[in-house]
């Protein structure tokens, strides 16, 4: 399926039912009448009909897709725009692009190895962020310096910036 023959991809599927020329030669031919012909052709306008419009259906829903996706991004980049914007140091951490199933649970371990480790703090309201609490602004830093671009999933680095204040 979706071999390319002169540049288009080529669909191949079964008949549903024998063509005029296999049942000649088979000897099973009956003509069909003036009405059946216009029935069998109306019959194929609604079904024509119809993948049109679920394909429409289907188009408008890549768009809606495409939208949110669009918007995701932007609100990332305002996000990692907002992070460029070199804070100054501080004991508390501001991790984000986790994955939405992150819990505290889960970062814990990652950042308890880390001496001076507090608590965190995951944002509930957004998904996917999370606060880090140290006991002084050094102590973060070693943690900020050796978790920066941690790959959570394989998908998801985490980017970690200081708090602001």
């Amino acid at each position: 399926q979706g071999f390319p023959f002169f540049d288009m991809p080529m669909r191949i599927s079964y008949a549903k039912a024998k063509s005029d020329a296999v049942r000649k030669l088979e000897g099973t031919f009956v003509a069909r009448t003036p009405e059946q012909m216009k029935e069998h052709r109306e019959m194929e306008k609604r079904k024509s009909e119809e993948v049109r419009a679920s394909k429409a259906v289907a188009k408008q829903a890549r768009r809606e897709e495409e939208a949110l996706e669009k918007k995701r991004k932007a609100e990332e980049e305002r996000i990692a725009a907002a992070m460029n914007e070199e804070a100054p140091p501080h004991n508390i951490l501001f991790v984000q692009n986790l994955p939405a199933a992150t819990t505290d649970k889960m970062l814990r371990p990652l950042f308890s190895q880390f001496p001076g480790f507090q608590e965190v703090r995951m944002v509930e309201a957004r998904p996917g962020i999370a606060f880090v609490e140290f006991d002084h602004e050094r102590r973060a830093g070693a943690a900020l310096a050796g978790l920066q671009n941690f790959k959570i999933t394989p998908e998801n680095a985490m980017k970690i910036a200081y708090a602001k204040r």
